[in-house]
């Protein structure tokens, strides 16, 4: 048995070193010209005072790259190409960095579009997917599968927005979606499962609920956050959107959390009481209920430092970010935290009924 186990395991590492191998040698397969940058010198060319007391300094890199494929194939080309020192709008070249041209196979063109990053996303994705099989076994090859569903439910879901479907209706759909796949995934078709997609569907409408009765009672939120979507007039249904995906992770995982350990209680103590059990589930909510919370908060806090960084520089003080410019992910994150809260008692008793009914029916026929 464990040979077996060992032989999969080396088969699997082979078939990940194959697929690495395969993204950093696979320029055939493009359509788009590739190059291989073989030298690099570079000079500066001027500089300019920015804000706050900065200096922005500018390159001109001139390169040296053999083309990888198409008709010109082996051949080398020169390509000039500046940068800044920020790097905000243009890119820093170094040898050895493969790049895709702006022309075609049978003209490569004499300026680059990007770098070639497929052979980093396949080290990293192929990493994580391996990692996750070797240490978790069977639950990590349902972990992916779980990511793939999501994956095509997002598709789904931006290909219905780009036919014109309702974007609130759309994302009813791929949240129900989202926690059928995810749930039923990771847990199997179970009573926990359906105790956890329960609460979840549950506090996710009571969310929405009172964040609409609070829109209700206070007025609408300043949405200038989402000042670059135009002549878009649905902001607050993105805002809606936004809130129902970002939350369903943190109240899922709640849901989730409590609901296995009241189904363990009740496979272990058959013959718990429902009131200790609702005991019981309640102490395991609360001690993971700060945890995700500022989980929430540094999601919060890492999403906005490009944005603080970015207006801070523009010579925005602190002080009008926070009073003009964040009310909307102040808003967003308290709404969630408070989902996170209500997710404790409502999986609680939905997990505590659902795991007992099936023993006190037996208990009430004997």
């Amino acid at each position: 048995m464990k040979s077996s186990v060992f032989h999969k395991k080396y088969l699997l590492a082979g078939i990940y070193i194959i697929f690495v191998l395969f993204t950093c040698c696979n320029s055939r397969f493009y359509n788009t010209p590739l190059a291989k940058i073989c030298s690099v010198t570079e000079k500066q060319t001027l500089s300019r005072e920015g804000t706050r007391n900065s200096k922005e300094y500018y390159y001109t890199q001139k390169i040296t790259a053999r083309i990888l494929n198409g008709a010109h194939k082996g051949e080398k080309i020169t390509i000039s190409n500046e940068y800044a020192s920020s790097q905000v709008q243009s890119w820093k070249y170094h040898k050895g960095d493969t790049v895709l041209l702006s022309g075609s196979k049978d003209n490569p063109g004499g300026s680059i579009r990007s770098v070639k990053r497929d052979g980093y996303l396949a080290i990293l994705a192929g990493g994580l997917f391996c990692l996750l099989i070797y240490i978790t076994g069977k639950q990590g090859l349902y972990t992916i599968i779980s990511v793939i569903l999501n994956t095509v439910i997002f598709m789904y879901g931006f290909r219905a927005l780009s036919n014109g479907k309702n974007i609130l209706n759309i994302c009813n759909v791929i949240v129900l979606l989202f926690s059928l796949t995810t749930l039923i995934c990771l847990n199997g078709i179970h009573r926990k499962t359906f105790a956890s997609i329960f609460s979840t569907l549950c506090v996710l409408f009571l969310i929405m609920g009172l964040f609409e009765f609070s829109i209700y009672m206070c007025g609408d939120l300043d949405y200038s956050n989402l000042e670059y979507l135009g002549s878009m007039g649905n902001s607050a249904d993105i805002f809606w959107t936004d809130i129902m995906l970002t939350g369903l992770g943190a109240i899922m995982d709640v849901t989730v959390t409590i609901s296995a350990a009241a189904g363990e209680i009740v496979r272990k103590n058959p013959s718990v009481s429902l009131r200790k059990l609702i005991h019981s589930g309640r102490e395991i909510g609360y001690d993971i209920m700060g945890t995700m919370i500022n989980v929430l908060l540094f999601v919060l806090a890492s999403s906005m430092i490009p944005m603080f960084i970015l207006k801070m520089n523009n010579d925005i003080s602190f002080i009008t970010i926070v009073r003009y410019h964040i009310p909307y992910d102040i808003c967003r994150f308290l709404i969630e935290s408070i989902g996170i809260v209500l997710a404790i008692p409502v999986s609680v008793l939905s997990a505590s009924v659902i795991m007992k009914l099936p023993l006190l029916k037996r208990s009430d026929r004997k």
